[in-house]
């Protein structure tokens, strides 16, 4: 007969949408990066590969379950009850931490990481006219949303009409154009998601444990494997705009962040003209592949 006195307890919550960015988002990323590569980036394009597509669009959504997951997880916490805009809930609750928090800047941001992850999932409807010449090189195009679609105060708030984009971010909202550079991006802001909760919080409210083996080596910073990601972007136009954004993010949210380089936006070159992104790479390697500036480990 068993002793009821010796029995355990443990009591658990059902957080199960943050494992998709843990593991199974970084394969994605990999996959749709590799056919991004084989693009021709001098030609016009209506759209992006299927197969680039098809991996983006997943890891996309997935990344956005976790941050919903990760909003569940922090409410839960803190014994709130949540609401149907996940971005205002994070910025509100992230403000009661922080009277200085900025809350417009955070809810336009993560809006727009919302307003990509609805147009996938509610798959919005386009109906695009493709110009081509001789050779079927893409001269020009028009796109037109089909009524019914993005016709919600959200999409209409942080979507430029004109080019298809959202305001802030830029991201893709034509679903056939959204790729590799979208879904980059939005790992972006998920990873300063996770530094903001662990500064004003704890990392125990957003307990990201990120693993992945490169170059025989386990790396255990979204960063530092980003990282590997934006040294060896092709297209030098969207590194660019890229590095732009991040400036901007960056300009709002860094005194909101842990100040070490576990995070991307703090994982810059030191050198004060240049603080170009990527400085710590996989493998132990310190190189701002701008600049050329490196730190190398004293042997």
């Amino acid at each position: 007969m068993t002793n009821a006195s010796s029995n355990q307890k443990q009591k658990l919550v059902t957080v199960i949408g943050v494992n998709y960015a843990e593991e199974i988002v970084p394969d994605l990323l990999e996959k749709s990066f590799e056919t991004y590569c084989g693009k021709d980036f001098s030609k016009k394009h209506f759209q992006v590969s299927v197969h680039e597509n098809t991996y983006a669009t997943s890891a996309i959504v997935l990344t956005v379950l976790g941050i919903e997951a990760y909003r569940n997880r922090i409410y839960y916490l803190e014994k709130k009850g949540v609401n149907r805009n996940v971005a205002h809930d994070l910025s509100s609750v992230f403000l009661s931490k922080d009277s200085s928090f900025p809350v417009q800047d955070f809810e336009a941001i993560f809006n727009e990481v919302f307003v990509i992850r609805d147009v996938i999932v509610h798959n919005h409807i386009y109906e695009i006219e493709v110009v081509s010449d001789e050779n079927w090189d893409m001269l020009s195009h028009r796109q037109k949303l089909l009524e019914g679609y993005g016709d919600d105060q959200k999409f209409r708030n942080f979507v430029n009409n004109r080019i298809r984009k959202t305001k802030n971010l830029g991201l893709n909202v034509q679903p056939g154009k959204i790729g590799f550079e979208d879904l980059f991006k939005v790992l972006i802001i998920f990873d300063t998601f996770v530094g903001i909760s662990t500064k004003l919080f704890t990392n125990n409210y957003t307990p990201f444990r990120f693993m992945r083996k490169i170059n025989s080596q386990w790396e255990d910073k979204l960063s530092i494997y980003l990282a590997q990601f934006y040294n060896r972007l092709p297209d030098k136009k969207y590194r660019t705009s890229l590095k732009k954004l991040l400036d901007s993010v960056g300009s709002k949210f860094d005194n909101f962040i842990p100040d070490y380089w576990d995070f991307f936006l703090h994982n810059r070159c030191p050198g004060k003209k240049c603080r170009d992104y990527g400085f710590h790479q996989p493998s132990h390697i310190t190189k701002c592949n701008s600049c050329g500036f490196e730190i190398r480990p004293i042997s």
